[in-house]
């Protein structure tokens, strides 16, 4: 009871504190990597970089055990992860080629695939597409967290690393249009499960609407790390930096590493992805923004998996659309 009090204290507190630089106060005081928004205020990619212990001969070893994995360094310190179900789901944790978060398992038939890359804003768009072999299954994440061809590895299970698969997709072009999509090696499929890592589901596609009430489990440094459920209550919907109605935003907490979340709607279903820290601008009284699911879909082209609301710690290669 005193550790879930304190979980809703610090909650509560980093939230505030987000919500403070939204006022009147702060006008000019824009963070180094920020990004204004129309009407004043700014927007923050929320993820964090890549641990130093990380190195270029880890990648190599961990890319080379393919699904035996590798221990995680003696001597490296991490926060004891707080996830009730590991391995390759929504809310997994994502320690390279940055530190953020896994969102919903992606699932399709099909036996080749087109890559496609989209960086920048309007006037500064670069888009690139290859082909190759298809695992038929993938998992999202922040497109601002990856890019295509980036070789992805999870803390896939407590202590173990794990590279997961390729990235195949990534869209970065701020809020409302935020996604990569990352398939899934063949031999990392056993140990995937479209069910998240506290809660049950998703057991559908919404589209957000004010006043839903959401969840989502991140890595956010200090706020989730580890893998923290955190609820919130959505304020805003409509557009987005490029597009119209695909962006969301509600009031909760969040930090850097949370990027890519997995943002579901209390009863079950699936509202999006979370990958903006937004102070101020057309979002008040919003703090968090990202990419709806609908829209997540269509950037996939390919369908979320569901999973019922039980949760299911074991892993379920199964994709029920």
């Amino acid at each position: 009871m005193v550790r879930s009090r304190r979980l809703i204290l610090l909650a509560a507190l980093t939230a505030a504190l987000l919500t403070f630089p939204a006022t009147a106060a702060f006008p000019s005081a824009i963070p180094e990597g920020a990004i204004p928004l129309e009407g004043g205020g700014y927007a923050l990619e929320l993820k964090a970089p890549t641990p130093d212990w990380y190195t270029d001969e880890l990648h190599e070893q961990v890319v080379a055990a393919g699904a035996e994995g590798v221990p995680i360094p003696d001597g490296v310190e991490l926060p004891q992860s707080g996830l009730a179900f590991t391995g390759i789901r929504p809310g997994a944790w994502m320690i390279f080629p940055s530190w953020c978060t896994m969102n919903f398992v992606f699932g399709g038939d099909s036996t080749s695939t087109t890559t496609t890359k989209v960086k920048g804003n309007a006037g500064g768009k670069k888009t690139s597409t290859s082909s190759g072999g298809s695992s038929g299954w993938y998992i999202g994440t922040a497109g601002h967290c990856t890019e295509v061809g980036d070789e992805v590895t999870l803390i896939a299970a407590p202590g173990v690393l794990m590279n997961i698969g390729k990235t195949v997709k990534s869209v970065d072009q701020g809020i409302g249009r935020d996604f990569a999509l990352i398939e899934i090696y063949p031999e990392m499929v056993q140990y995937v499960n479209p069910s998240m890592t506290y809660f049950g589901g998703p057991n559908g596609v919404n589209n957000p609407a004010v006043g839903d009430p959401v969840l989502h489990a991140g890595h956010g440094v200090g706020v989730g790390t580890g893998g923290t459920p955190r609820a919130g209550l959505v304020t805003y919907v409509g557009k987005g930096d490029n597009t119209s109605q695909t962006a969301y935003g509600w009031d909760g907490a969040a930090s850097p590493g949370d990027s890519g979340s997995a943002v579901r709607h209390a009863d079950g279903r699936a509202e999006g992805n979370l990958t903006h820290l937004v102070v101020g601008g057309e979002y008040v009284p919003a703090i968090i923004a990202g990419t709806t699911a609908p829209y997540m879909e269509a950037l996939a082209g390919k369908p979320i998996c569901y999973a019922p609301v039980v949760p299911n710690p074991l892993p379920a290669p199964t994709c029920a659309p």
